[in-house]
């Protein structure tokens, strides 16, 4: 059971890791799923996204707060593994995702590294469940303090139905990296759930469900025109 150290957000019981210009440092716990937060670093959706909760192009999200996606090696939060889920509103063919990352190297990560990510089938309820698609990176994630938005493709045609929840999962595979995956700035309804393992596929993961304790990683998904 992890040791709740602090607060950071109103009414939530927290451990955080708190990093504004020189301040102290401290790491969160919300819901289960660790991160920082106190970092420097609700808008119209056009037709063609399918989720998001960060604005159209995923340009309005918390610079100040994001989950750790760990390697297996570090100390805070070793193999923690974030998914984020949305729910089409109709019918597409997925064209990408964006996510806003960067490096975070305080907790004695490596200062480079790349995340995978994946599709994954799931529900609200229960969590990611199956496997869909493997994802492919588009771009370098900097070292915090700078921030990213990361497109991630998929190589084959992937059609998301209408009505059925689905998940982008992100984990670290570099044992001694550690990822932050900013979080929105609101969203605490989307399903996010997390686990500690460092997979997004394997047999046998112990989902959690972290819905509702705090935001939601920021996402946005974009079918094809």
């Amino acid at each position: 059971m992890k040791k709740i150290l602090g607060t950071c957000l109103s009414g939530l019981a927290v451990a955080l890791l708190l990093v504004v210009g020189g301040a102290a440092q401290e790491n969160f716990v919300i819901g289960g799923v660790a991160g920082v937060c106190g970092l420097h670093g609700h808008a119209m959706l056009p037709p063609a996204v399918i989720f998001s909760n960060c604005g159209s192009g995923c340009t309005s999200y918390n610079n100040s707060a994001g989950y750790y996606v760990s390697g297996t090696a570090l100390a805070a939060a070793p193999g923690q593994t974030l998914a984020m889920g949305f729910t089409p509103k109709n019918s597409s063919t997925f064209s990408f995702a964006l996510t806003p990352d960067a490096v975070f190297t305080d907790n004695g990560g490596a200062s480079s590294g790349e995340l995978s990510a994946f599709l994954l089938h799931g529900s609200a309820s229960k969590g990611p469940t199956t496997f869909l698609a493997k994802l492919t990176q588009h771009g370098t994630i900097p070292d915090f303090p700078a921030i990213k938005l990361i497109k991630w493709t998929s190589t084959k045609t992937v059609i998301l139905k209408k009505g059925v929840t689905y998940f982008l999962c992100e984990t670290e595979p570099a044992a001694h990296v550690q990822v932050l995956w900013m979080a929105s700035n609101s969203d605490t309804t989307s399903p996010f759930w997390f686990e500690e393992n460092g997979s997004c596929t394997a047999d046998g993961l112990n989902w959690v469900n972290a819905t509702g304790s705090t935001e939601g990683s920021a996402l946005d998904v974009v079918h094809a025109n």
